[in-house]
């Protein structure tokens, strides 16, 4: 049995994932969102605000004695306001820190507490950004938290390789590329004195260069799926 702990999968990119891997035989899925859009009978929801660590924090991995692969994929993510910095709302860097990086961040030390010692495949995936490894007017706070979530993936790869070879845990730290996404709406919609990329982005729509989730998601699956192919924790969906 395959076990997938997944992030945000009420819409995007984590739906999209979920109800790819539901399609095979001998899995389970366990969301993380505040919404459940997804019925199955392998599916097992948790209403949990990442946006709220307390909650986060409260949230248990189970005891896993049939499986053959553990999986945990931080997918959620957030922009709330496109702005730049001196123009935001307080309450919204907080919110997207919490949501992009601290709540991932938890997250993560609970997955390698529970599942260290187990010997099976064990792989976490983190949903990063190109946007985490260089700098976009109007997004310092995106950027600073993906950038974040990309140094945390390394620091742990570092750590794990003090552990027995039986015992690691890949892990892996991805831009996936534009996705059409709520998020990409957003983006088109923000007045240009706001976020002086506007058009590169409505010109993305416009140019049908946007991916899908679904083929997205595909492609982070294969990464797990072949994880010892890659030796690098910092990939980029377009260049493999």
């Amino acid at each position: 049995m395959k076990y997938y702990f997944i992030t945000g999968t009420s819409r995007g990119i984590g739906k999209a994932i979920a109800e790819n891997v539901l399609k095979k035989e001998n899995v389970k899925v366990y969301g993380i969102s505040r919404n459940c859009t997804i019925s199955h009978r392998n599916y097992n929801h948790s209403d949990i605000d990442l946006s709220k660590p307390d909650n986060t924090q409260n949230y248990k991995f189970p005891e896993i004695s049939d499986s053959s692969e553990i999986v945990l994929i931080n997918n959620a993510g957030v922009m709330s306001e496109i702005k730049r910095i001196g123009m935001q709302k307080n309450k919204n860097i907080i919110n997207d820190y919490n949501v992009n990086i601290v709540s991932p961040s938890i997250l993560i030390n609970n997955f390698i507490k529970k599942y260290q010692d187990y010997k099976n495949k064990r792989t976490i995936l983190n949903v990063s950004s190109g946007a985490g490894r260089h700098t976009v007017d109007a997004w310092s706070v995106y950027c600073a938290s993906k950038a974040a979530l990309d140094m945390y993936s390394q620091n742990i790869n570092l750590e794990q390789s003090f552990y027995p070879e039986e015992n690691r845990i890949k892990i892996f730290s991805v831009a996936p590329g534009v996705i059409e996404t709520a998020m990409q709406e957003q983006i088109r919609k923000t007045p240009e004195k706001h976020f002086s990329d506007v058009e590169k982005f409505v010109n993305l729509k416009n140019n049908d260069l946007l991916s899908s989730p679904e083929s997205t998601a595909e492609k982070l699956l294969n990464i797990i799926a072949d994880s010892d192919r890659f030796s690098d924790v910092i990939l980029d969906v377009r260049n493999l």
